[in-house]
């Protein structure tokens, strides 16, 4: 995420900043920090601190926020956060856990079953990658389907008939 941020502010099509990096880092790491998520609809800083950051910009061009401060009032605006926190952090849990939910029914909408009968030929995933450089295949086979064991768990044999020891 920093370094997909970083590209954004830092390069343009016929300007390559070298070097410029350093200096955007902090602003980059900050708008990261204090930007409320989707999953979980707070800013990281709330849920390490309990409180929404105060940005540099509220206070270089005085906000209301930053203006119509006031030391006892805020101190009352404290209490009363620190006592709805807990109920701010569940809440995101809750929300986080609806946003799980609703990838986990994007992924499995997108997954289609497959299951192999006797006498179809299948590649079988090598167990061992010792000794293999990057571009060998990591599939061994082919195999064919001796035998539905259970539902997704198949006994493999070799083309002569041969059985793999375990399914």
């Amino acid at each position: 995420m920093i370094i997909d941020a970083l590209n954004k502010r830092l390069y343009t099509k016929n300007d390559k900043a070298r070097g410029r990096w350093m200096k955007e880092l902090l602003a980059v790491v900050w708008g990261l920090r204090t930007q409320p998520r989707r999953n979980t609809g707070v800013s990281p800083y709330f849920m390490v601190y309990g409180a929404e950051a105060v940005l540099p910009s509220y206070v270089a061009f005085g906000s209301p926020r930053v203006e119509h401060f006031d030391q006892s009032s805020a101190d009352l605006t404290k209490e009363l956060e620190i006592n709805c926190t807990e109920e701010r952090r569940l809440a995101s849990c809750l929300r986080t856990a609806k946003y799980l939910e609703a990838i986990r029914r994007y992924h499995n909408r997108n997954v289609k079953d497959r299951s192999f009968v006797v006498d179809d030929l299948v590649l079988k995933w090598k167990t061992s990658q010792e000794g293999m450089h990057k571009p060998s295949t990591p599939w061994e086979g082919p195999f064919v389907v001796a035998e539905v064991t259970r539902p997704t768990s198949y006994r493999l044999a070799y083309p002569d008939g041969t059985r793999l020891p375990n399914s």
